[in-house]
């Protein structure tokens, strides 16, 4: 038994801080210093690239009193984690337990090892493993069996998902729980390359053949690279230490940019291009993530892909990034999988921010997949994923719902998130400034306007999605084959009076009428309303109840005013409006008891319809 006497109290522990002089480097130095000989705080490391600053463990009261000071700036060096989504299980309450035996197969009958099993409650999921037999046992609480909403298996690698809903549990027999294999769903993969719904809809199938990212450098800051992966080998550089994957995301994620097309597997958007892993993960910190971006620009990366984030902003993060826009490099990131607002850094102004979306018919039907349908899809099948954060701040969407990509050693998974679908515009990025002209001439030099431009091209190409409006997918899909000026121009302009322009963006996003994707500079700006729509599955991923933005339209002629920062949420604001080319908004009501229907709405606003009707 263990003596009381000897048991330590619980105390409050101490956190870890970025501690930065706000003077000339000398008071660095000097600051530095203090740090290291004062016994209530411990200095892990010291960057010295400007601004400099210490890594620092002290508590609460040492930091503020360092605030305090006016002369330090002090902010947390909080973990960064994954933009996928997180299905945290619970810890069984006390009392009586059921035991639900479970038995994972493939398609093909073998016992599938890994596999992670979740019981999904209201409040919250049960969590089992599978081990070599395939077998797994969950305790389960007395009484919540017929209240689970559904049993997600997920497999490690090779096959899909599955999701089972309102099932009829054993306790008894084991429940046989069936996932189909990829080569069911791909013929031929991975001995053939894969041909998936993510390629297409971006257009990338349709480039020429020599559109490769010759020797573009992206920098991939996550979890390392598995070099041992088929994809990948002799496909990333840098030191060896930095290709270990001990999670899989980073390698899921070079293989979507880079895989190498070597006629099998999964080839990457840019096989050509050159990969640097940077690896922050797992324990990764915004200090981790400042020393990695550090190591880009003395590199000379081109594009950054940061599949990260936190909540919480970070002022020394961000003047990371500047710096390193300053320098030309595009820093592309996933605005997140939690469902909320979007991440820092995708937030960020200067940082292009990419929401998730999924595709009917890009996964099996029983796959858990289809359960990230956020709203109506719209007539080809798009739809906006359950999970992606949203906001005013994103600016494009991408492929995030059943992206099949590399995972060590040598396997691949169907894996969702913000986290995947920045990868792809990752790639158009590096597309564009390995073949786009603008960057041979006008744009050559590595500097930020060669990064605004980047940023122009590929939100120019988007192709709108009535998905709930820009705040759950910006300006849209972007399409490689306009990115890269291989269609003509569009010569369609919405009409002058803002609610008619407004009743045209509907019809447009609908395909009532042809539409092409507009050229950076077109006076055409699609911007669809915000229209809320219940999940078809309710229990994951649903919208953020932000409030409407607040102010007045814009001050102008029609078209002129640009959306402000009011969170869409769930409201009827108009949001606030300044600057110049984009339509006044417009705020559609209906009647009291009647569903809003967008185009009815948009007509009876325009006195094309009387209220009644």
């Amino acid at each position: 038994m263990t003596d009381p006497n000897s048991a330590v109290p619980v105390g409050s522990r101490r956190e870890r801080y970025l501690v930065a002089p706000l003077g000339a480097p000398p008071e660095a130095d000097r600051l530095f210093a203090r740090l290291a000989e004062d016994s209530a705080t411990t200095v892990h490391r010291v960057v010295t690239t400007a601004p400099a600053f210490a890594v620092v463990e002290m508590d609460a009261d040492r930091a503020a009193m360092l605030t305090m000071s006016g002369a330090v700036h002090v902010e947390p060096d909080l973990p960064l984690r994954y933009a996928s989504p997180v299905q945290d299980p619970a810890v069984i309450p006390p009392g009586e337990v059921a035991k639900v035996p479970f038995l994972v197969t493939g398609s093909d009958g073998r016992p599938l090892e890994g596999a992670e099993v979740y019981l999904m409650h209201e409040t919250f999921p049960l969590r089992g493993v599978t081990g070599a037999d395939g077998r797994v046992v969950i305790d389960t609480p007395a009484g919540v069996l017929p209240a689970v909403d559904g049993v997600h298996v997920k497999p490690r690698y090779d096959y899909w998902a599955v999701w089972l809903g309102r099932p009829d549990l054993s306790t008894g027999a084991p429940n046989l729980v069936t996932c189909p294999s990829f080569a069911e769903t791909f013929p031929g993969f991975p001995q053939r390359p894969l041909d998936g719904w993510a390629r297409r809809a971006m257009r990338f199938d349709a480039l020429p053949p020599t559109f490769r990212g010759d020797g573009v450098r992206i920098a991939i800051v996550d979890s390392g690279a598995s070099v041992e992966h088929p994809d990948l080998q002799g496909r990333v550089v840098g030191d060896r230490d930095r290709w270990f994957d001990p999670v899989g995301h980073g390698t899921h994620v070079a293989g979507i940019i880079g895989g190498a097309d070597d006629g099998h597997g999964v080839v990457g958007v840019v096989p050509e291009a050159v990969l640097h892993s940077c690896r922050i993960f797992p324990d990764g910190r915004f200090s981790d993530l400042i020393e990695a971006i550090d190591h880009c620009i003395a590199e000379k990366i081109d594009v950054i892909n940061l599949s990260l984030g936190n909540a919480q902003p970070s002022a020394l993060v961000a003047a990371r990034i500047e710096q390193a826009r300053q320098a030309g490099i595009a820093c592309v990131a996933a605005a997140g999988s939690s469902g909320g607002p979007v991440m820092f850094p995708a937030s960020m102004p200067t940082v292009l921010a990419v929401a998730a979306i999924g595709k009917l018919g890009g996964y099996p039907p029983e796959s858990f997949h289809a359960t990230r349908v956020y709203g109506v899809p719209t007539v080809d099948g798009y739809f906006s994923a359950s999970f992606t954060c949203h906001g005013p701040e994103i600016d494009v969407c991408a492929p995030g719902v059943a992206i099949v990509s590399s995972v060590p050693p040598s396997h691949y998974a169907a894996w969702d998130g913000t986290s995947f679908a920045a990868p792809y515009v990752t790639g158009l990025a590096a597309l564009l400034l390995a073949h786009h002209p603008d960057f041979r001439s006008r744009w050559a030099n590595r500097d930020s306007a060669r990064v605004d431009r980047l940023f122009e091209l590929i939100k120019g190409s988007c192709r709108p999605l009535a998905l709930g409006g820009m705040s759950r997918s910006g300006a849209g899909l972007p399409d490689a084959v306009a990115a890269l000026g291989l269609v003509p121009p569009v010569t369609t302009s919405p009409p002058a009076h803002p609610i008619l322009a407004e009743l045209w963006t509907m019809m447009a996003q609908s395909g009532l009428i042809p539409v092409s994707v507009p050229t950076v500079g077109s006076p055409v700006h699609l911007q669809p309303a915000h229209f809320g729509a219940p999940a078809y599955f309710p229990g994951h991923g649903s919208p953020g109840q932000g409030s409407p933005g607040q102010g007045s339209p814009g001050q102008g002629s029609p078209g002129q005013g640009s959306p402000g920062h009011g969170s869409p949420g769930h409201g009827d604001g108009a949001g606030q409006r300044d600057g110049h080319d984009q339509p006044s908004r417009i705020t559609l009501t209906a009647p009291a008891g009647e569903p809003l229907d967008p185009l009815r709405a948009a007509m009876r606003s325009a006195g094309l319809l009387p209220q009644n009707n």
